[in-house]
């Protein structure tokens, strides 16, 4: 993680417990911390780099529909709680991440999050699972959303699958679906490449779509930065924190050309 995420993510857990909060540099940061800031912006002068961090966060979240969770006064170094719920979100999620039993807690935020994103009807069907426990019970399930029966063979839990996201069109098994994974730490590459081959073999289980009309996307614990991204196109939508901040303009918008 960046300096300046660590940044937002330390004026997130301080919201966390006051809505209302003085940061000034000297009490707030470490003299590492600050030095990194610094080095990140090219700053010699510690009382300058802090606007740049903001000016960056803004500019991050805009590009994404969204705005920074929280409100700031520079002269007074004063930072006021503006979505609470995403503050809260992101304070939870920075505590569980990569901590392997609260994978699963991660999983179940990120859904809460989409849900607050989208229209549609979201189902969570990572392991582990409070029902359905069995692959028998689990596969029937999964045949209500235009499955066949072989999402989990053997020893599977879950076929490669956290949350599915049923889009509002069309009916069962010609309904849209996508796929979210869940990575409870850090963006890595690898990591997502290595449990996706799962969730496609799964997707091609469908009976009504194939696998290329569906949409695979992996939520990492992290905030995705153009810096960290290849130039190669993926077959997956890589996804963090901050895409899934409040949308300052919910709803959907029209475009005519």
């Amino acid at each position: 993680m960046t300096p300046t995420f660590q940044f937002f993510e330390d004026v997130c857990n301080e919201l966390h417990y006051s809505d209302e909060a003085v940061l000034p540099e000297d009490t707030f940061l470490s003299e590492d911390m600050l030095r990194d800031l610094q080095d990140e912006y090219e700053e010699l002068n510690p009382e300058a780099v802090i606007p740049k961090v903001l000016h960056s966060l803004e500019a991050h979240f805009e590009l994404r529909g969204s705005k920074l969770p929280f409100q700031y006064d520079l002269p007074t170094r004063s930072f006021s709680i503006s979505d609470k719920a995403y503050v809260e979100f992101v304070a939870r999620s920075s505590g569980m991440r990569g901590v392997p039993k609260e994978s699963k807690a991660f999983e179940l935020a990120t859904a809460d999050r989409l849900r607050q994103r989208g229209v549609g009807n979201l189902h969570c069907v990572g392991w582990p699972r409070s029902k359905r426990k069995d692959v028998k019970s689990f596969n029937a399930y999964l045949q209500t959303l235009g499955f066949d029966e072989k999402v989990a063979l053997g020893k599977d839990k879950d076929g490669g699958f956290d949350v599915l996201w049923l889009l509002p069109f069309g009916a069962v098994p010609h309904r849209p679906i996508i796929s979210f994974q869940c990575k409870n730490g850090s963006y890595d590459i690898e990591e997502a490449y290595k449990s996706n081959g799962a969730t496609e073999m799964s997707l091609g289980c469908h009976l009504g779509l194939s696998v290329d009309v569906h949409m695979i996307c992996v939520v990492f614990n992290d905030y995705i930065e153009k810096s960290m991204l290849s130039k190669k196109p993926y077959h997956f939508a890589p996804l963090g924190l901050s895409d899934l901040a409040s949308h300052f303009n919910p709803g959907t918008t029209l475009t005519i050309l």
